[in-house]
């Protein structure tokens, strides 16, 4: 299980973000499970070397590429946890259902697109599917990772960043919480603001029992820290699962034939080391 004091989870379940990268260089689909196996392997090297990582490291891996990785990763006591949502669904919708066929992991994350402009048909239906997969976990005694994205439309970036963005996760997490919905992990996308930043954990910590990690919107390194460090003050922030920002620039190398998979998986491993020494400064 995920602990409830430290996560440190490396988010290796992007399906559409790697097909169209595939597709654009012509590059078969098949090719994708190398990728996710490169992850894994980043993960077991940061695993072997760093004893916080054996205590709070986790992986987050999609069914649909990576089911014989998630096995043996979950074999060695890894924990693992497998996406709900359909990649780049708007509204909300499953992978695969029964949840049983794709939820085959230690945790389960669904990502949900959320504005308060939205249209209401919009936002009540996604309302009802999270709580009919919040039922699922706890009927299997799963836990539940809700990954909040709230795109910016007319806004500028900087304010919107600091303050609009965590104002409306705010909210999203408030009606949650008002219509039941309490999963055990937010996944929330950073701020570079401590008060955008006290703004989110405020609202989190309504709930006790609830904890943020934060999520990396494949930013550079440097951008992510100026997050953790946003957020130090906040009592629910608790780690990170971020992916892209870890193996992506590896990843796409080794497809490309400018990188062994040994590389690939040292560079990953040292990328996401690097996260972790961040998060614990």
């Amino acid at each position: 299980m995920l602990s409830s004091d430290c996560v440190y989870m490396l988010a290796a379940d992007h399906r559409w973000q790697w097909e169209e990268w595939c597709d654009a260089r012509s590059i078969p689909r098949t090719r994708i499970p190398e990728v996710k196996r490169l992850a894994a392997d980043g993960f077991r090297l940061a695993r072997e070397r760093s004893p916080r990582v054996r205590e709070f490291g986790a992986l987050l891996l999609d069914a649909q590429y990576s089911s014989d990785v998630i096995a043996e990763a979950r074999r060695d006591g890894v924990v693992a946890g497998t996406p709900a949502e359909k990649a780049g669904a708007f509204p909300l919708a499953w992978a695969t259902e029964p949840f049983d066929r794709a939820l085959i992991g230690a945790f389960v994350k669904v990502l949900v697109r959320f504005r308060p402009d939205d249209a209401d048909e919009i936002r009540d239906g996604q309302w009802h599917k999270l709580d009919m997969l919040q039922a699922w976990c706890r009927r299997a005694g799963t836990q539940l990772v809700v990954e909040v994205l709230v795109p910016r439309r007319q806004e500028p970036e900087d304010t919107f960043d600091a303050a609009g963005r965590p104002a409306m996760l705010a909210d999203f997490i408030g009606e949650s919480y008002r219509r039941g919905l309490t999963p055990q992990f937010w996944k929330i996308e950073g701020t570079p603001a401590a008060d955008g930043a006290r703004t989110i954990d405020r609202a989190i910590a309504a709930q006790p029992q609830c904890r943020q990690i934060i999520l990396g919107k494949a930013a550079d390194i440097a951008t992510i820290e100026r997050w953790f460090a946003a957020a130090y003050e906040s009592a629910t922030a608790v780690g990170f699962a971020i992916g892209r920002s870890v193996f992506w620039e590896p990843s796409t190398a080794f497809l490309a034939g400018s990188s062994t998979a040994a590389e690939a998986a040292a560079h990953i491993c040292a990328n996401y080391l690097r996260l972790v020494d961040a998060w614990r400064r």
